[in-house]
């Protein structure tokens, strides 16, 4: 399946599967004015069928599985899930609880994995620009990032599509 070419501009859904908010501290930061994503014509958006990327933090709790699921699914293909943090990787303080299950990230078989409790700013833009470099390739069925580490915090995969 061939995609137009990728401008650059990045949606982000983000859908919290039962974080203990560390993440999202972290991630408000992006919009402050030293990392300011909007500067790179990325933007967290309120509706997944706007999104491009979904950033998912926590380990997935048993309520929040079907929205979760039906989340990914109204995000137009292809897509990219992005995990943020150890939770979300299901490596987590939390990994192996009865109700925290296998991870957000894990759950939804996510191509980008950003591991730390929480992890900073600059790790979370690393893996959104993992998960852009995903979306920028021609031909998105193909594409796949051999397991590396940006830094110390990103794991990529291959993009769902």
């Amino acid at each position: 399946m061939m995609k137009p070419s990728f401008r650059g501009s990045l949606g982000i859904r983000h859908l919290v599967c039962g974080s203990c908010n560390g993440c999202e501290h972290e991630m408000n930061a992006l919009n402050n004015a030293y990392y300011d994503i909007t500067r790179d014509g990325w933007d967290i958006v309120a509706s997944p069928r706007h999104a491009d990327v979904i950033t998912v933090t926590g380990p997935m709790t048993g309520a929040m599985r079907a929205p979760a699921d039906q989340t990914v699914e109204a995000v137009p293909r292809p897509r990219v899930v992005v995990a943020v943090g150890d939770c979300a990787a299901g490596v987590g303080p939390w990994a192996g609880a009865p109700e925290a299950g296998e991870g957000a990230g894990v759950v939804l078989n996510a191509s980008v994995f950003v591991y730390g409790c929480p992890p900073t700013p600059d790790a979370i833009r690393s893996g959104l620009e993992a998960a852009a470099e995903l979306l920028s390739r021609e031909d998105v069925s193909e594409a796949s990032v051999s397991p590396a580490r940006i830094g110390v915090a990103v794991w990529s995969a291959p993009v769902d599509d």
